[in-house]
């Protein structure tokens, strides 16, 4: 079932048709846990873009592939929606002096063969530390309204139906000294060295080869991640290899810890979404091991680990919620820290230690006279 799923991921990703021979003989039940599987993982797009460079008497029954043209025109639709908005957004807040950059997203699904077709969910957008506060402010003013909790990194907002986070930060390492140095990489770039190809700025594309696959791994760690991040990573390789400088990601890969996790996560690019290794910019022969086990982690736990029947369901409560969610935290960590010992080692830390910094800042707020 898996060798069938993944050559539809690999055909709706780069349009290479499959072989044709792994569909002879599929029943209704089969094409439904192939649907299921490309539900769990975010790419239900794509699956179906890879259904469609099968010959018609190949196509599973007609009302799933009735579902899946339904499911992509809402996809679609979605990303329309989100595409204005990152250009509203951009605009407001470029009238308000700030420099908006957009992270990951929107940003990524630029990179696909059919942009449309990747499954988006909300707008992050980094506008550093005292920018965030301005367009925090901005938001509100324009009708926006505070949704979920505020997080150490960002504030969570809905606006005319898109979620949007205002990040301080664009991301935080549990290792100390690695998110020393990764906040220095920041520094480098932000604000003028952002690049100017969508409606919004984005990270420059050795700096953004980094984060993808930095996000997609803090999520691996916590809770897991579906094959949607690998197929982020993958497209952005596929488009901009020429533009990232290989010496100065692998140097800073290594000096983060993340060179092993990276190359495992290189291997599954390569060997099970169908990158060229010419595009893929280190030797993943010898991770072999770490990307088995990856993929392994991928289908057990689905997209940022919503679908992990080894975890019992989130209790209601906040700290009963974050005690649950540090639980499993902890168990991951445990079980994956090979990948990166250092960054395993102080990411329940992290967690704990982010907790604290947003209820003080919720206390203050509360008492602030």
């Amino acid at each position: 079932m898996y060798e069938t799923f993944f050559s539809l991921i690999r055909a709706g990703l780069w349009g290479t048709p499959p072989d044709t021979s792994l569909f002879s003989g599929m029943t209704p039940a089969r094409w439904q846990q192939l649907y299921r599987l490309a539900s769990t993982q975010s790419l239900l797009s794509v699956f179906f873009d890879g259904i469609n460079t099968l010959p018609p008497n190949l196509y599973p029954p007609c009302n799933l592939y009735l579902q899946l043209a339904a499911q992509t025109l809402q996809i679609e639709q979605a990303n329309d929606r989100l595409n204005r908005m990152v250009g509203r957004l951009n605009s407001l807040y470029a009238a308000s002096g700030l420099h908006p950059v957009l992270l990951k997203g929107q940003g990524m699904a630029f990179y696909y063969r059919n942009p449309r077709h990747r499954q988006c969910g909300d707008i992050d957008i980094y506008l550093g530390e005292e920018g965030q506060t301005v367009a925090n402010s901005v938001l509100l003013e324009s009708g926006a309204v505070p949704s979920s909790e505020e997080s150490d990194k960002h504030a969570s907002y809905k606006w005319d139906g898109v979620h949007i986070e205002n990040h301080r930060l664009v991301s935080r390492m549990g290792n100390p000294l690695a998110n020393h140095r990764f906040m220095r990489l920041v520094r480098e770039w932000y604000p003028d060295g952002a690049e100017h190809i969508i409606d919004m700025p984005t990270p420059p594309p050795t700096f953004n080869a980094l984060y993808i696959f930095l996000h997609a791994f803090e999520h691996f760690l916590g809770g897991g991640i579906g094959l949607r991040q690998l197929c982020d990573w993958s497209c952005f390789f596929y488009r901009r290899a020429a533009d990232i400088d290989i010496l100065r990601l692998r140097r800073d890969l290594h000096r983060l810890g993340l060179y092993s996790a990276a190359c495992a996560f290189g291997y599954v690019a390569v060997n099970y979404l169908g990158l060229k290794p010419e595009y893929f910019p280190f030797d993943t022969s010898s991770s072999r091991h770490l990307g088995e086990e990856l993929v392994k982690e991928i289908f057990a736990t689905g997209n940022f680990g919503k679908y992990d029947s080894r975890n019992s369901p989130r209790p209601k409560g906040y700290w009963r919620g974050k005690w649950h969610t540090f639980s499993i935290a902890l168990r991951r960590t445990s079980r994956l820290y090979h990948y990166a010992p250092q960054e395993a080692l102080f990411y329940p830390v992290a967690l704990i230690k982010n907790v604290i910094i947003t209820q003080s800042k919720l206390l203050k707020k509360r008492f602030k006279p």
